[in-house]
């Protein structure tokens, strides 16, 4: 009997737990927290930071001399006149640079380490900026539905207030339908939010690396700042904070790395050569004698012809190449924060007059109207037209809210102003 009890209490507990797992994990974040969270979750990100570990590794193991070689040369009369005679040579030839080339190859490879950490920075800063938005997005949708329930609550009062008068004969059965037709109106429009709220949301749990059965809240809000936000950004701080504009630094630096090497590389290596030989030779008259040299030879090669000018060359090229590029980035950034700042301005302007007398007004309207109509002096026309009002002015406010939501959200996005986004200095591959 207490076995079967215990199995009744047990697989309640069981369905009660499958039932937990297969509903998914619940995370409440903010805006930064959601980007710290896909910097550590994304698999592409992963993906691209091995990039800075092959960079690291190339550096690791370059500037290293070639494999020294072993010669060795036998020479017998065997085809000749068979006298015994016959010279081994064994030695060792190593290679190496007469400039500065191995050290200038380390060099150039630690600026490719700087080159693939801004790269993967600069990724995580339009990562950032996609997850602001779509956080945005989602807030918005979501407010979209509070004030949605409220004009369907509001609805719905109205609809049976309609209801009860018409069963009285106080009032026409067609107030009471078309009440009706406006509540089936606002659930559809109820139901058309939720369907963009899941799909919004699953887009942001996507972007944060996180599963597609995960509730998520959100401890953000939509709020107006009471005071006008800065018109001007403070520019070089914002270059700090962008991974391009210290890529475009750090390309300059590898091209003029780079350079110096095409330079060093006008000298070619020279060959550093130990060897002993052995001889056994016939020397007349005493006959067959034995011999033992040892010695050493260098090669020098000589530039005459080639001197890598077509290496220099291109070298050249590259360095005015990135140079010109970071004068294009640094403008494009400038430009970015100039317009982006603008437009915070006058989205934070425009949301504060939408937010200002005109919802409170239609709402203190539809309030009286209301009244007016339950004592007889006013129609339902009337009444809708006023609520309709209400609801019009509260989603233009809040269109003008997410507006600069969104202009704040480029704000960050031109200026780089991100959590955990780290820029590389210029300084650390020196």
């Amino acid at each position: 009997m207490k076995f079967f009890l215990s199995i009744s209490l047990i697989l309640p507990a069981l369905s009660l737990l499958c039932l937990i797992s297969e509903a998914g994990d619940s995370r409440t974040l903010s805006r930064d927290e959601a980007i710290r969270l896909a910097f550590s979750r994304r698999a592409d990100l992963a993906a691209a930071r091995i990039t800075i570990d092959r960079a690291a590794t190339r550096a690791r193991w370059s500037g290293r001399l070639e494999n020294p070689t072993f010669d060795f040369e036998y020479k017998g009369d065997g085809v000749g006149q068979a006298e015994g005679e016959q010279t081994a040579t064994a030695g060792f030839s190593q290679r190496f640079p007469i400039t500065s080339r191995l050290k200038h190859e380390k060099n150039l490879r630690n600026h490719q380490i700087l080159l693939a950490e801004a790269e993967v920075a600069e990724r995580g800063r339009e990562i950032a900026g996609e997850i602001d938005l779509a956080l945005i997005a989602l807030l918005a949708t979501r407010e979209r539905q509070r004030l949605s329930r409220e004009s369907l609550k509001t609805t719905q009062e109205i609809v049976s207030f309609l209801e009860t008068q018409a069963e009285k004969g106080e009032t026409s059965k067609l107030d009471s339908m078309q009440a009706k037709l406006t509540a089936k109106g606002l659930e559809q429009d109820r139901e058309r939010l939720a369907l963009t709220e899941r799909q919004q949301q699953l887009e942001l749990l996507r972007l944060v690396g996180l599963s597609a059965s995960t509730t998520l809240q959100l401890t953000d809000s939509l709020s107006l700042p009471t005071s006008s936000p800065p018109a001007k950004a403070d520019f070089d701080s914002a270059l700090k904070r962008r991974p391009d504009y210290a890529l475009a630094l750090a390309k300059i630096d590898e091209a003029k790395a780079a350079l110096v090497l095409e330079n060093a590389k006008r000298w070619e290596d020279i060959s550093v050569s130990l060897f002993v030989e052995d001889e056994h030779s016939v020397d007349l008259p005493r006959g067959m004698d034995k011999n033992t040299f040892a010695g050493f030879g260098f090669s020098i090669p000589l530039p005459l012809r080639q001197r890598n000018q077509e290496g220099i060359a291109q070298a050249k090229l590259d360095e005015e190449e990135a140079q010109k590029s970071t004068e294009a980035v640094r403008f494009s950034i400038q430009s970015d924060c100039d317009s982006a700042y603008r437009s915070r301005i006058d989205a934070w302007n425009l949301a504060r007059e939408a937010a200002g007398e005109l919802p409170a007004l239609a709402e203190k309207h539809l309030g009286e109207v209301r009244k007016v109509y339950e004592s007889g002096e006013a129609t339902y026309i009337q009444v809708s037209q006023a609520q309709e009002q209400l609801l019009q002015a509260r989603r233009t406010a809040l269109d003008f809210l997410v507006d600069y939501h969104q202009a704040e959200a480029r704000v960050r996005l031109a200026t780089g102003a991100y959590p955990s986004i780290s820029t590389p200095s210029r300084n650390s591959s020196k």
